[in-house]
C-alpha cells in the first residue's frame, strides 16, 4: 500500500508541490528516495532512522521507497524530512492513523535531528506563499520558524518542535495546537527606526537634496560626480532617512527573498524598512548577481525595492558594472547555471558616486588636478555608455564653503521630506492601480503613452532638446518619467514644459570629457 504526504519546494520564488509517496517491501531493509534528491535529502535517511528510534517507534525489516514526485524538478535542502517521515509513519500506523483522510490538506515543512527534534529550515516563506496560491491553507512547519509566518491571514499554522508530537498527533489522537494569524499587520509599522544621518544635519546641497528626495519618490537612478569632501556618499547615506515604508505586498516580497538566503529572525521577522544595501569595489561580478551556491540571490536582489549603493563606481572593474545593466533595465535578474534556471526580481534605485579623475581633482576650482586629460579619459570610460543612458539623474555635488557648514540655520528634516515622498507615491500607486507598476519608473514605453499624455508642446520641446543634446530614446524615456516625479511631487495632474526642464538639468555631463 501507497501512502502519500504532501510539501513545496522552491526554485527561485516559483514554488512547486512536492508530493512524496512511501512504499514499503520484503526486499534488503534500508530507506531508498529516489527522484532527483541532492545529497541533503540523500542523507536524510539515516536522519529518518535515527528519529523513529529515538521517538519509541522501530522500523521493520522492510525496505521503505520514498518517491519524490514530479521528477522533472531538482529537490534540494533538508525541508523535506518531516513529510517523508510523516509518509512513513502513516504507512506503518495506517490501520491506527487519525485525521488520514485530511492528510491531502496538510503541507508539511522541516529538518529532523537524531533526536527527534524539528529544526528551522529556509526558504520556507516563499514556500508558503507559493502553496497558498495552490489554495493550501494547513501548513505543519518547526517553531522556529513561526515568526516568517504570524502576519499572513487565512492560514492555520501547526508548529512543532519534536516528531513525537505528530505522532501523538496521527496515532494517539492527541490535539496538537496550531496559530491563525497571531500578530496584527499594522504592528509592523510601529517600529521606530533612529537614522545616522539625517538630512536637516546636512545645511548645504539644496539642489541636491531636492534631486535625491525627487530620485527617492520615482526610483529614479542618481549618479554624483565631484571632487572628494564634497559629501556625495554623506548625501547617499541620507537617503535611508527618507525611504517611505514598504506596502504590506512589498514587505512579502522582499521578506522572500531574505528568507531564501536566511535574513529573516525572531527580532525581524520581515523586512519592513527599504532595504539599502552598499557594495565594497572588491566584490566581484558573481558576488553581486547571486550567493555562489544553489542558486540563491544576493546584492541585486537583495537591494530589491529600494537602494544599492556603489560608491567610488570607477573604482569597480568595468566587467563587474556591465552585469548591472540587464537587471537596471529588466527589474529582474535571471542566473543559469548547470544546477539550473532561476529568476528573481531586482527592482532597486541604482545610486552611485565618483570622483571626475584618478587624483580627484579634474575641473575643480580650488585644487589643480594632476592628471592630463588622456587619464582622465581612461579613468572616466570606466562607465560605459549603456550603463550611463541607464541613469536618470546625473548631479554635480560642488564643496560647500566652510561657512555654510558652520551656519545654524535651520535645513529641512528627513521627517518632512519623508511626508511629500509618502504622498508622491500614494499619488503613483492611484495612478497604477491594478497593475504591476509601482513607481513612475518602472513604466515601459508603452505605460508612457497611457499614463502620461502629453501636448503637441511638450512633443515639440522634446524633439528640439534630445536633437541639441543628443539623447538617445531611452535617456528621452527616462527624462520624461523624472517629470512625471517632479510633477507628482508638486502634485500636479498634468505634466508642464518646467517639469521636462528640470528633469533635463538632472543630466549635467560638464564634468566628463567628450566621448
Amino acid at each position: 500500500m501507497v501512502r502519500m504526504t504532501k510539501t513545496f519546494t522552491n526554485l527561485g520564488l516559483e514554488g512547486y508541490e512536492i508530493l512524496v509517496e512511501a512504499d514499503a517491501n520484503k526486499s534488503l531493509p534500508g530507506i531508498e528516495i529516489i527522484w532527483l534528491p541532492d545529497a541533503a535529502i540523500k542523507e536524510s535517511k539515516e536522519r529518518l532512522r535515527a528519529t523513529f528510534r529515538n521517538v519509541g517507534i522501530i522500523l521493520p525489516n522492510k525496505r521503505f521507497v520514498l518517491n519524490l514526485s514530479p521528477s522533472d524538478i531538482r529537490k534540494v535542502g533538508t525541508s523535506f524530512d518531516l513529510s517523508m517521515a510523516v509518509a512513513i509513519l502513516v504507512l506503518l500506523q495506517e490501520w491506527r492513523v487519525h485525521h488520514q483522510k485530511d492528510l491531502e490538506k496538510y503541507l508539511f515543512f522541516g529538518e529532523l535531528g537524531l533526536d527527534g527534534t524539528i529544526k528551522r529550515v529556509n526558504w520556507l516563506l516563499p514556500s508558503v506563499i507559493s502553496a497558498i496560491k495552490k489554495w493550501y491553507k494547513d501548513f505543519f512547519v518547526p517553531s522556529e520558524n513561526l515568526y516568517e509566518l504570524e502576519y499572513i491571514s487565512w492560514i492555520t499554522i501547526y508548529p512543532l518542535d519534536n516528531f513525537l508530537q505528530l505522532v501523538w498527533y496521527f496515532v494517539d489522537w492527541k490535539d496538537l495546537q496550531c496559530v491563525s494569524q497571531s500578530k496584527d499587520v499594522e504592528s509592523l509599522y510601529n517600529v521606530q527606526y533612529d537614522f545616522e544621518i539625517d538630512f536637516e544635519h546636512i545645511k548645504w546641497h539644496i539642489l541636491a537634496k531636492r534631486a535625491l528626495s525627487i530620485a527617492a519618490a520615482g526610483l529614479h537612478n542618481v549618479f554624483m560626480i565631484w571632487a572628494p569632501w564634497s559629501g556625495k556618499t554623506m548625501l547617499s547615506k541620507a537617503l535611508k532617512s527618507v525611504l517611505p515604508p514598504l506596502w504590506f505586498q512589498e514587505i512579502l516580497e522582499v521578506s522572500q527573498i531574505y528568507s531564501v538566503v536566511w535574513k529573516l529572525n525572531k527580532d525581524h521577522p520581515l523586512i519592513v524598512q527599504r532595504p539599502f544595501r552598499q557594495v565594497h569595489h572588491t566584490a566581484s561580478k558573481i558576488s553581486i548577481v547571486w550567493g555562489w551556491s544553489n542558486l540563491t540571490p544576493w546584492e541585486v536582489s537583495l537591494a530589491h525595492k529600494w537602494v544599492l549603493f556603489f560608491d567610488e563606481i570607477t573604482e569597480f572593474p568595468r566587467e563587474t558594472l556591465e552585469v548591472l545593466r540587464q537587471p537596471i533595465e529588466d527589474k529582474n535578474i535571471s542566473i543559469s547555471r548547470v544546477s539550473g534556471s532561476v529568476n528573481y526580481p531586482a527592482n532597486f534605485m541604482f545610486v552611485a558616486s565618483m570622483n571626475p579623475c584618478k587624483c580627484g581633482y579634474y575641473k575643480d576650482p580650488e585644487r589643480a588636478c594632476t592628471c592630463s586629460i588622456n587619464e582622465v579619459k581612461i579613468y572616466q570610460n570606466k562607465i560605459s555608455g549603456p550603463l550611463m543612458d541607464r541613469i536618470d539623474m546625473i548631479l554635480e555635488i560642488p564643496r560647500e564653503n566652510i561657512d555654510k557648514l558652520l551656519d545654524n540655520v535651520k535645513s529641512e528634516s528627513s521627517q518632512s521630506i519623508r511626508e511629500k515622498i509618502i504622498k508622491a507615491r500614494q499619488i503613483q500607486k492611484k495612478r497604477f492601480a491594478g497593475t504591476n507598476i509601482v513607481s513612475n519608473s518602472d513604466m515601459s514605453s508603452n505605460d508612457i503613452e497611457k499614463y502620461i499624455p502629453l501636448s503637441d508642446e511638450i512633443k515639440e520641446f522634446l524633439t528640439t532638446a534630445s536633437e541639441r543634446l543628443v539623447l538617445s530614446p531611452r535617456v528621452v524615456h527616462r527624462i520624461i518619467k523624472l517629470a512625471r516625479t517632479i510633477a507628482d511631487m508638486e502634485w500636479v495632474e498634468s505634466l508642464e514644459i518646467k517639469h521636462l526642464a528640470e528633469a533635463m538639468q538632472y543630466r549635467s555631463k560638464s564634468m566628463f570629457v567628450e566621448r
